[in-house]
């Protein structure tokens, strides 16, 4: 397993855009305008209304969380038959804002037992912007999973811009793959929301203006200093199989809305 990298105040500069494999990763995140777009003004997704874990009860369920490896990279690990699911790759175009909520999908998909599906967030990136290259937030990559889903591989291949994957089979088969409940976290309490969230398994996707980027926070590393482990949209190249921690003021959110997994069924 190759180290995870721990990104924080004093190292993040050096992580903002790296080359990995000759490849520059792409970012795409704009930073949203909270007077234009107040906290609750998006349809899709309902205001966090979830009891707040309680600070003095949360490191027992940290480590009760860790110790029965029953965290969300522990589910993302083994969520394709046995075997890891494959990070995303938004393959140098600012699409992360599109990669970051199918990375949540696919993390409740494998926490409900489903099986597998190669998701591809090129289908949405694309019909958001009109197959332009073009950074986004969070929220439109997921409102637009809530309305129509999204299309996996087979209809809609992985990195491609082909204006032929737009028709009627594509949509018929994304419209099998739609999540939608979700719950946008409240930027005057975003710390303990976020840390309830990945206390009781809910992926999150979350907004970084410091790093023009979203990506989905899947676990809580630490509560002090606050560590979170993120699933990029790099691919299993990046980090340690895709995944990193973010810590410290690093890892707080600009904007979120949580993955609410409200069912299981049996294996």
């Amino acid at each position: 397993m190759a180290q995870e990298i721990v990104i924080h105040d004093g190292n993040y500069l050096q992580h903002l855009a790296p080359v990995i494999q000759g490849e520059q990763k792409g970012r795409g995140c704009y930073a949203r305008n909270y007077l234009t777009h107040p906290h609750g003004c998006f349809a899709f997704a309902r205001p966090f209304n979830l009891p707040l874990i309680p600070q003095s009860d949360q490191q027992k369920m940290l480590d009760q969380q860790i110790a029965a490896k029953a965290q969300l990279s522990n589910i993302r690990l083994t969520g394709n038959a046995g075997q890891p699911i494959p990070s995303r790759d938004q393959n140098g175009k600012g699409y992360c804002w599109a990669h970051s909520g199918v990375s949540a999908h696919l993390i409740a998909r494998a926490k409900m037992n489903e099986p597998y599906v190669d998701l591809s967030a090129y289908g949405i990136a694309c019909m958001v912007k009109g197959f332009r290259d073009e950074g986004g937030w969070g929220s439109e990559g997921i409102e637009f999973q809530a309305s129509k889903g999204c299309p996996s591989s087979k209809t809609w291949p992985q990195q491609s811009m082909s204006r032929s994957n737009d028709n009627p089979n594509t949509w018929t088969e994304a419209h099998q793959h739609r999540y939608l409940d979700w719950m946008e976290l409240d930027p005057n309490n975003m710390i303990e929301q976020l840390k309830t969230c990945l206390l009781l398994g809910y992926p999150v996707v979350t907004d970084f203006n410091w790093w023009s980027h979203s990506v989905c926070t899947i676990d809580l590393v630490s509560i002090n200093p606050l560590s979170t482990r993120i699933w990029n949209s790099w691919g299993d190249s990046w980090s340690d199989k895709g995944m990193g921690i973010l810590q410290g003021q690093k890892a707080r959110p600009d904007s979120a809305w949580a993955c609410i997994v409200t069912t299981a069924s049996a294996a």
